[in-house]
């Protein structure tokens, strides 16, 4: 029904063409299963509220588990990729602790309410994007986990440019930020869809090295490789991505 009705096809089209440099039939492939995609991801978050355990388990698989820190301090490095909502939640499922992720609140407030329930079922603590700051430094002195997404466009005064498929993205520092001043550990953590069987595969990646200090050119060095990270797997599974975003929406200053 999105692809349907969705106006900006064309944008996303050329978008898909520019990033990865292939021609129109391809571009359009790719966007189709990405709408295929979204679909089903709407579809499991509707029934993440009546799942059993044993359809979590059918559903979610891990690769390279075996890299995730066994004092569970670490931050995942995640994207709108694969279904988001789901490996969020289920993270405390698996056992990997109890994850932190900042969100944005949603209206009208009843829907959010209804969200945030359905998003914690398993033990994932949300946090409000405003006024975050505080409460992760109060999760760092936990020792928990925390997830950050790292995809989105960002305003100039609250990020900084990074390279992404060749073109200048304002990105938040604060992954980077929250690494200098914990010492956590940052994993890349993304999801993926299989194609044939439609469940979801998380691919942990080898740790990134965290900043050495909390200087502009360190910052900058651990956005740039959580960045590129990032582009890699999309590269590699371009339709598991959320091509509609804008995320080179603000412009660098000349």
């Amino acid at each position: 029904m999105a692809w349907l009705v969705n106006s900006r096809k064309q944008e996303i089209l050329e978008r898909i063409e520019s990033c990865l440099e292939v021609d129109t039939p391809t571009a359009k492939g790719i966007q189709k299963r990405m709408y295929l995609n979204l679909g089903v991801t709407v579809a499991e978050f509707l029934r993440m509220p009546h799942m059993k355990d044993q359809e979590v388990r059918d559903l979610i698989s891990y690769q390279n588990a075996e890299l995730v820190p066994e004092d569970r301090k670490f931050i995942a490095l995640v994207a709108h990729t694969g279904n988001w909502e789901i490996l969020a939640a289920t993270t405390p499922f698996f056992g990997y602790g109890n994850m932190n992720v900042v969100v944005k609140s949603l209206k009208p407030e009843k829907f959010n309410e209804w969200l945030c329930k359905v998003r914690s079922r398993w033990g994932t603590k949300y946090h409000d994007r405003h006024g975050s700051s505080r409460s992760l430094l109060r999760v760092l002195k936990t020792k928990e986990p925390l997830g950050f997404v790292l995809d989105q466009n960002t305003k100039v005064n609250m990020g900084i440019f990074v390279n992404f498929f060749g073109k200048p993205a304002c990105t938040s520092d604060g992954l980077a930020q929250l690494a200098a001043i914990s010492g956590y550990t940052i994993l890349p953590v993304f999801c993926r869809r299989d194609t044939q069987t439609l469940k979801l595969i998380v691919e942990v990646g080898e740790a990134i090295r965290g900043p050495e200090d909390r200087s502009e050119s360190e910052i900058l060095r651990v956005t740039q490789e959580c960045t590129d990270k990032l582009e890699t797997f999309i590269r590699k599974y371009p339709d598991q991505w959320i091509w509609m975003h804008r995320r080179w929406r603000t412009q660098k200053p000349e």
